[in-house]
């Protein structure tokens, strides 16, 4: 082999070894939780509203405006895991009247609810003690 068939040949393998070791990331199936205890991720888009969160131990209350323009809405609610506390989720319409309650004290897979005949304005998430996994969903419902 001549020098420069070499010195492509070094670079190749020097490139794959580079984006084969260091470009890649723990793969993150659906539905597993990342990121770290206590901090929740939340997706707030155009008519959809994601809320996830590994818990451990936790009391807090977090209110979010929603971004909903339809009357028709799917909740999906699960708690995995579970070993304390209590969880209560709300949605609220824009004159502030509750429309949608959820209380979590045990594991709950995959509670799935429609609503209809106003627009999600407000969601509040509140936690008492809680420990576990919480994955709530609202989505447009055609």
């Amino acid at each position: 082999m001549n020098k420069f068939s070499t010195n492509i040949f070094l670079i190749l393998v020097i490139s794959i070894i580079f984006l084969s070791v260091s470009c890649r990331e723990d793969i993150v199936l659906p539905d597993e939780f990342a990121g770290n205890v206590n901090e929740p991720l939340e997706l707030n888009n155009f008519n959809s509203y994601t809320f996830l969160i590994d818990a451990k131990k936790i009391s807090v209350n977090y209110k979010k405006q929603a971004d909903f323009s339809s009357f028709y809405t799917q909740i999906s609610i699960s708690i995995t895991d579970y070993s304390s506390g209590t969880v209560r989720f709300k949605i609220k319409d824009n004159q502030s009247v509750n429309r949608f309650s959820y209380f979590g004290n045990t594991n709950e897979y995959n509670y799935k609810e429609s609503l209809s005949g106003f627009v999600p304005y407000l969601i509040e998430i509140e936690a008492d003690d809680f420990s576990g996994k919480l994955k709530i969903q609202l989505n447009t419902a055609y």
